[in-house]
């Protein structure tokens, strides 16, 4: 590349993180933000319970309050984390996919999320109970919904590729990096480890897929139009 060409290359790449700044203000995301702030807020709970307990780290906590907790910890499930970087990398991915809310209406994207949550960790439990040697098992994360958001991007863009935005390109990139993830995942582990596989992120991204190979586009509903 030519000296002169840098200038316009830059602006290029300036006007495309526009683009994406302006249609990701434009969507409609209060669900899936509201989701990351609880987990966020259960998240700083268990910081400060692994402070004030000693507990020698949060996954270490985690792991007590499964033995100890009752019912109530597996109610908390999607919304535990074993430490920072689960948390971190689970939350990032949810604030990139947040405006795929708006391919849905309110109660649709209601169901979307608790029916891929449910099935994430239902699976993710299941397979651990079928082939793990140990008595007691765990299954925490909101990662299955970020698999769930991923498998949706990627096959409703497929699907509708008129209605698809640079956004939208974003999110079906991430919901393709999501297939090989667990691709090689079932592909490393299911022959010898059978408990190595992640249910949850595999049934969360087959739900995904599935909604969006059926979704059909509704009607607009006003301040969810990608901005231009």
């Amino acid at each position: 590349m030519e000296p002169a060409d840098r200038p316009a290359a830059t602006a290029d790449w300036r006007a495309f993180g526009s683009t994406l700044w302006r249609q990701y203000r434009a969507a409609r995301t209060r669900t899936t933000l509201t989701v990351i702030a609880l987990t966020s807020a259960v998240f700083l709970l268990q910081v400060v319970a692994t402070w004030v307990t000693g507990a020698p780290s949060v996954r270490a906590l985690t792991a007590v309050l499964y033995l100890e907790g009752g019912d109530t910890v597996f109610l908390l499930s999607p919304f535990l984390h074993r430490g920072i970087p689960h948390f971190v990398s689970n939350v990032l991915v949810l604030l990139v996919l947040a405006p795929q809310e708006r391919h849905f209406s309110p109660g649709g994207y209601w169901l979307f999320l608790v029916g891929g949550l449910a099935l994430a960790l239902g699976t993710g439990y299941a397979v651990l109970l079928a082939y793990s040697p140990a008595s007691n098992v765990a299954v925490y994360g909101i990662s299955g919904l970020g698999y769930a958001l991923g498998g949706f991007a990627l096959t409703r863009a497929i699907g509708d590729p008129e209605g698809r935005s640079e956004l939208d390109l974003i999110a079906a990139v991430i919901g393709g990096s999501s297939v090989l993830t667990v691709a090689v995942n079932v592909l490393t582990t299911l022959p010898q480890t059978p408990a190595a596989v992640n249910g949850g992120h595999v049934s969360g991204l087959v739900f995904g897929l599935v909604v969006g190979v059926l979704w059909r586009h509704g009607p607009a509903v006003p301040g969810d139009a990608d901005a231009s």
